[in-house]
């Protein structure tokens, strides 16, 4: 544990009982909460120097307004760097240039920023890979040199890669690697037909997000926000850890990566900012046990510190339920606060994960998700006074998942709902709605 114990983890149930049932399995929905205790002092620390590098994709796709709002996000950017910080400037088209690697952002070096940003033009295919490499390679340049501990990369694409490495899980898998040295990748998608796959594949692998974006000061909002976020973060590599009774099955609710040992449990949740709530919603299928039987449920998480990089462990906490007759079951009170958290967080996660397979052209496939959710989703909602809506909304996302779907409301929705899935805020300064208003 940290010496302040800054953070904690709640476990909820929608009910505190299960049935014992002889012939069907039984369902409960589990909420996990990982809370960053408050600190009044992290309100008026100031961001600690950083290492960036920006990565510019100016191939032919980005000609226009998406090429001409990058260049001029990177320009305020610059301007709004101090003199402690480092900046990095990359594009690509099929081929890559390094304009400048950890300028000193003083006057001259914004100046310098500014007019060399001036000079990339579209033009080109798309080496999407090869740009965000480079990227990397300037930031870790400063770690290898001892001035920073670690990076941070900001592509600016539109993400329609056609060279170099373009299959998202090997993209994933290097940016993962990188991650291990301290390079955390932001993935900026600009436009409203910007592909998200790959853009959003280096962002999870890299342990940063995906942002949709169409203005110049969208960028500035995604970018600035993530900047001052780092000073705030108190732990990386989050993994939470639940130890389950046997003959119960666990499943997360919400696709983050995960691992299954025997009656353990691994969920990785990413980094966790001061004052900031991460939510992780499951399920959890029961065969028949006895009545009166108490089934015990442990969590506790794990993670890097921020600071130190040391490794830090949370007390076990415990949560149990009653094995009670069916009828008892049935007359159970029911937390409904939990039960709409967790139904936000299962919609998000189903929304997310069908239009991943929907930008994929796998749309039966994207369909079937709902399909093979809605059963085990109405009963868990069934209790909600708008439970009706939320069935209604899923369909309406079925349906719009299971043909063709490109445009600004596709990318705003795939966005959003991996925001909400993943605990996460927008960025940007506009009021941009819920994932299901873009329908």
């Amino acid at each position: 544990m940290t010496k302040k114990n800054n953070i904690n983890i709640d476990m909820s149930w929608d009910k505190q009982v299960v049935s014992s049932k002889s012939k069907s399995k039984s369902e409960r929905s589990l909420l996990i909460d990982i809370k960053a205790n408050n600190e009044e002092e992290k309100s008026t620390k100031k961001r600690p120097p950083v290492n960036l590098a920006l990565v510019i994709d100016r191939s032919g796709s980005m000609d226009g307004p998406p090429i001409n709002a990058a260049k001029s996000a990177v320009i305020q950017i610059a301007e709004k760097l101090s003199s402690k910080d480092r900046l990095s400037l990359v594009s690509f088209d099929y081929e890559v240039d390094t304009h400048f690697i950890n300028m000193k952002m003083d006057d001259k070096g914004k100046s310098d920023a500014k007019a060399l940003v001036s000079e990339i033009y579209a033009r080109g295919s798309t080496d999407l890979a090869g740009g965000w490499f480079e990227g990397a390679r300037c930031a870790t340049r400063a770690i290898d040199k001892g001035e920073f501990k670690d990076g941070y990369v900001v592509i600016l694409s539109d993400g329609r890669a056609n060279q170099g490495i373009q299959d998202p899980i090997d993209l994933k898998v290097h940016a993962s690697e990188l991650s291990t040295r301290g390079i955390q990748t932001t993935s900026v998608g600009i436009g409203e037909y910007y592909s998200p796959l790959q853009l959003d594949a280096l962002a999870e692998g890299g342990l940063g997000r995906l942002h949709h974006t169409d203005t110049a000061e969208d960028i500035v909002d995604v970018i600035l926000g993530e900047l001052g976020e780092i000073g705030s973060t108190i732990a990386k590599n989050i993994k939470l850890n639940i130890h389950h009774p046997q003959h119960v099955e666990l499943k997360c609710l919400s696709k983050m990566e995960n691992q299954k040992l025997g009656n353990a449990y691994q969920i990785n949740v990413g980094n966790l900012q001061q004052n900031q709530t991460k939510s992780v919603a499951l399920l959890s299928v029961f065969n028949r046990f006895d009545i009166g039987t108490d089934l015990s449920f442990e969590a506790h998480i794990c993670w890097d510190d921020v600071k130190t990089g040391k490794h830090h462990e949370s007390p076990v906490i415990n949560s149990s339920l009653k094995v009670v007759s069916s009828k008892e079951a049935e007359q159970a009170s029911i937390n409904t606060a939990v039960v709409q958290k967790i139904a936000d967080l299962w919609e998000a996660s189903m929304a997310y994960e069908s239009m991943i397979l929907n930008e994929q052209n796998r749309f039966d496939k994207a369909s079937s998700i709902f399909d093979d959710n809605m059963a085990s989703y109405s009963l868990c909602v069934d209790s909600l006074i708008d439970s009706e809506d939320r069935i209604d909304r899923l369909l309406t996302t079925k349906n719009k998942v299971s043909s063709p779907w490109v445009g600004r409301t596709k990318r705003a929705s795939y966005n959003l709902s991996k925001k909400m899935m993943m605990s996460e805020k927008d960025l940007r300064h506009k009021d941009t709605g819920d994932w299901h208003g873009q329908f």
